[in-house]
């Protein structure tokens, strides 16, 4: 309650159950454990060799691949916005990738980045592309023992504003996509490369990181932030925001019709 007023929130949004987002636990960090032993080559078994106080891209995309679900960039922010403390400090990986050429000067990175390159079906990459819903698999002719490929949720798309022209610059909020809105005053920092393949992660000052070459590179400061299953929304609440819609569009033209009628009357004209 604020200066005397309380909120009126209706009971269908009061009473829904929102997902909750939380630090990983021992628990899921234990199943992740067995998941990583389920690959054959070492390589890709030292990839994936992250504690439960670490993070890299690797990791995030096989939880997500065995059903623990991950925060996304948009979710993250949410975060920030609501609690700074609670991912202050720390850096987050989400399940994304950055691809902004069809190789990469990395050799590391190279042969993943072919493959993604190829998975959209682009040899010439103008713009940086964002890829979500990827799943790991094995490889013996990558240096990390694991190659990208597309899940069952597989989606891309092109975001300009990842491109390195944009390199360190401003911003506050981003969009429903996680891609940054460009403020000059804004208290964020987005780091970008030049072409090849990018991790993404939101650092310990909450700034957005599409510039780091290591895939599988791991520290303390690593956090992943689980976001619970989807909440419960209850089964009235489309049709109450379909009747609210409803409501909404009689009362315009009812007010129209009230100002019509008044500036008839005004001019001495009778309907």
């Amino acid at each position: 309650m604020e200066n005397g007023y309380i909120q009126l929130i209706p009971r269908e949004i009061r009473e829904a159950n929102w997902p909750r987002a939380r630090f990983l636990n021992e628990a899921e960090q234990a199943q992740y454990g067995e998941a990583v032993k389920g690959f054959n080559l070492e390589r890709a078994r030292q990839s994936l060799n992250v504690s439960q106080n670490g993070s890299n891209l690797f990791k995030v995309i096989l939880l997500n691949q065995i059903g623990i679900r991950t925060a996304n960039i948009p979710q993250l922010y949410d975060i920030w916005e609501q609690d700074g403390d609670f991912l202050s400090g720390h850096y987050e990986d989400v399940a994304s990738v950055a691809l902004r050429s069809s190789g990469d000067s990395q050799s590391q990175n190279d042969l993943p980045a072919k493959k993604l390159a190829k998975s959209i079906k682009k040899r010439n990459i103008k713009h940086t592309y964002v890829l979500n819903g990827l799943e790991l698999k094995e490889d013996k002719d990558s240096d990390y023992g694991l190659v990208l490929v597309p899940g069952d949720n597989f989606e891309y798309f092109e975001a300009p504003e990842l491109d390195h022209t944009n390199n360190q610059r401003k911003f506050s909020k981003v969009d429903e996509r996680g891609i940054p809105i460009f403020d000059d005053n804004g208290d964020k920092t987005l780091y970008t490369r030049e072409g090849g393949l990018s991790r993404l992660y939101v650092d310990a000052d909450s700034d957005l990181y599409s510039d780091n070459r290591d895939l599988s590179n791991s520290d303390s400061g690593g956090r992943v932030v689980v976001v619970d299953a989807e909440g419960v929304v209850p089964k009235n609440l489309e049709s109450y925001i379909a009747n609210l819609e409803t409501e909404r569009v009689k009362q315009e033209a009812e007010l129209k019709n009230r100002y019509a009628t008044a500036m008839n009357l005004l001019k001495g004209n009778k309907r």
